[in-house]
């Protein structure tokens, strides 16, 4: 927002061909791809990985790591492995994010929304999400009032502001990235809500989509890096940008994929899968205070965890209710990619 003499100009959130031009820019600006750059990467996590399977057994399963996995991980080890062994909490910003979701993918794929309602709770029982069904049908009639309007105006501001991609796009919605390490002993996995282009041999050409219901957080950047190393990877060559739309303001972050954004994510993977392999070897977890210790399942066991919590008023675990609480508990406030955390410490 602007002044200028005695009127406001407002910034307007970017609509149609103004979005879509943000996605996908001028082809000639688009960074050049050199060819050594994903062999570079991947030989670089091969050696910082070398002998940290060794704890595992021969049999193990693979350590499979997500976005979920290096933000619990890395934010504290005691806290993802309590939320590992304790039922699934779902909330209405958990359930709002799965809705949405699913009538964004509707939407870019086939330009139509009929009832944002019916049609998102026929997408999420498509999916199979049971927690999210039971939970939605377990609401009084004034909450699923009010949380079928969000979704309702959620889904008028998508259909308002997304044009649907053109078929010569490539758009793809739900993508699945998946990078074997260490012989297979390590899976880098995710879920990639929206993807334009395909892969280039010259120029760069992919574009990543996140896509949230909820408010801006700085730890959406970091999941993004990651899928930016993901993609480079596996494709051998680097998406040249990196976009998260919030379905509620219309807002749109976009950045570039440079060097230091893959190298960033690279680093932060080391030392992520450095933890989770420990953890699955049986190690004791480290205990790291930090600003959900009030929300913990561990807490009750936690000495450093019931100091960080202090004076908090007591809540039950799981009782968030706020955005920014329960995006960081749950690590995830939409339904795309949620399922992909699939037991990586069990394994």
């Amino acid at each position: 927002m602007s002044r200028s003499g005695s009127s406001i100009d407002v910034i307007r959130p970017p609509e149609g061909s103004a979005l879509l031009e943000r996605l996908r820019g001028q082809t000639t600006a688009r960074p050049t791809v050199d060819p050594g750059l994903a062999g570079g990467l991947r030989d670089w996590l091969e050696d910082g990985l070398a002998g940290v399977t060794d704890g595992l057994p021969v049999d193990a399963a693979p350590v499979r790591v997500t976005k979920e996995a290096l933000t619990g991980v890395l934010m504290c080890e005691a806290h993802l492995m309590a939320r590992r062994t304790s039922p699934r909490t779902v909330t209405v910003e958990l359930a709002r994010g799965s809705l949405v979701d699913a009538l964004f993918r509707q939407w870019v794929t086939t330009g139509r929304l009929d009832d944002p309602w019916p049609d998102a709770l026929g997408a999420v029982r498509a999916d199979g999400d049971t927690d999210i069904i039971d939970f939605l049908e377990a609401m009084d009639a004034p909450n699923s009032r009010e949380l079928a309007r969000e979704v309702a105006e959620h889904a008028a501001g998508v259909v308002a502001r997304w044009p649907v991609p053109s078929p010569t796009w490539l758009p793809r919605t739900q993508e699945r990235l998946v990078v074997p390490l260490v012989g297979g002993r390590v899976v880098l996995s995710g879920v990639v809500d929206l993807a334009f282009g395909g892969p280039a041999s010259e120029r760069a050409s992919v574009c990543v989509v996140e896509i949230k219901s909820g408010r801006r957080r700085v730890e959406h950047r970091g999941d993004l890096h990651f899928y930016a190393l993901l993609e480079t990877l596996r494709s051998g060559a680097p998406p040249f940008r990196i976009a998260t739309y919030y379905t509620r303001t219309g807002e749109l972050d976009v950045e570039p994929v440079t060097d230091d954004v893959l190298v960033g994510a690279l680093q932060r993977v080391l030392a992520g899968t450095v933890r989770l392999c420990r953890l699955a070897a049986g190690t004791e977890p480290t205990r790291t205070p930090n600003g959900l210790c009030a929300w913990c399942a561990a807490l009750p066991g936690c000495e450093p965890g019931q100091a960080r919590a202090g004076t908090d008023v007591p809540r039950r675990v799981g009782d968030a209710t706020t955005d920014d609480d329960f995006s960081l508990l749950a690590e995830t406030d939409t339904g795309g990619g949620g399922g992909d955390d699939e037991q990586e410490l069990e394994e």
